[in-house]
């Protein structure tokens, strides 16, 4: 290379005589990528620690629908800090692998300072049982006024109003 003052311009004479080492072009092989990425940081954390980060995770989604999704059970910590999380419908699966999962991770291996951490959400085998199970706000609601009907004639004697309806 050729140097002039602060400034270094590649010679074609030497890019000739010899194969240029890609770190002095400014790339980093794959290997070197995956070195970087995945540093061998694993820095351990509970089951109770994992459940509180969870929960704070939970608490910052706008989406009703996966706010709901995430929050019906507790994720559980498998060995090789594998967690996995169970689902109620084939819907959530997708939605949640979709939009939500690459935030959590990133959320999660940040948190504990562990790169090794990874999600593994799957579908409950009693999917079918629980398909009436109500998410939202309005079906929970509609889900009270078929238990208690005079919940409705409360509601409408007192002028009662929710931002949902």
């Amino acid at each position: 290379m050729t140097v002039r003052g602060d400034y270094s311009t590649p010679s074609i004479l030497d890019a000739l005589r010899e194969e240029p080492k890609l770190e002095e072009l400014g790339i980093v092989s794959e290997a070197a990528a995956n070195e970087y990425s995945k540093n061998g940081i694993d820095h351990p954390f509970s089951q109770e620690e994992l459940l509180e980060a969870w929960r704070t995770f939970v608490g910052k989604i706008d989406a009703p629908q996966l706010k709901s999704a995430l929050g019906t059970r507790e994720p559980s910590l498998t060995g090789a800090w594998l967690i996995e999380y169970e689902l109620d419908t084939e819907l959530q699966f997708h939605r949640l692998t979709m939009e939500l999962k690459p935030k959590l991770l990133s959320y999660l291996r940040n948190q504990f300072g562990n790169e090794a951490i990874e999600i593994q959400f799957k579908v409950s085998s009693n999917a079918a049982h629980q398909s009436n199970i109500p998410y939202t706000d309005a079906e929970r609601w509609s889900s009270l006024v078929e238990r208690y009907p005079a919940l409705a004639a409360l509601k409408s004697k007192f002028g009662l109003d929710f931002e949902h309806f």
